[in-house]
């Protein structure tokens, strides 16, 4: 009988992901010690670089969307909630002003 493993669900989705565009990363690549790290220390949970980089583009995007052609397809408070985002929070996390707290889970749940 086959057996389905996080390994294997983990293989598909990269794939599945990739297929779509998305850049593959593995942690030991991007660690703090790494020779391209994406993060100061190992608790920083979101990448922020990356995460401004993204509202950026797709902020900009719709933007460009709005000055060419009205598109009904795209939702108006999605890319609202993305630019306050933006705006607001982005910064506050980049500074230090809020903290992402990580806690452990209990082995066996």
């Amino acid at each position: 009988m086959n057996r389905i493993t996080e390994n294997t669900i983990e293989k598909l989705v990269i794939e599945l992901l990739e297929k779509q565009g998305y850049q593959y990363a593995c942690a030991p690549d991007i660690a703090p010690d790494s020779d391209t790290p994406e993060r100061n220390r190992f608790e920083d949970v979101l990448l922020l670089e990356c995460l401004q980089s993204a509202v950026g583009r797709i902020t900009q995007n719709k933007a460009k969307t709005i000055d060419t052609k009205d598109d009904p397809g795209i939702n108006g408070n999605q890319i609202s909630t993305l630019e306050k985002l933006r705006d607001t929070l982005l910064p506050k996390l980049m500074s230090g002003e809020v903290r992402v707290k990580l806690e452990q889970q209990e082995a066996g749940i």
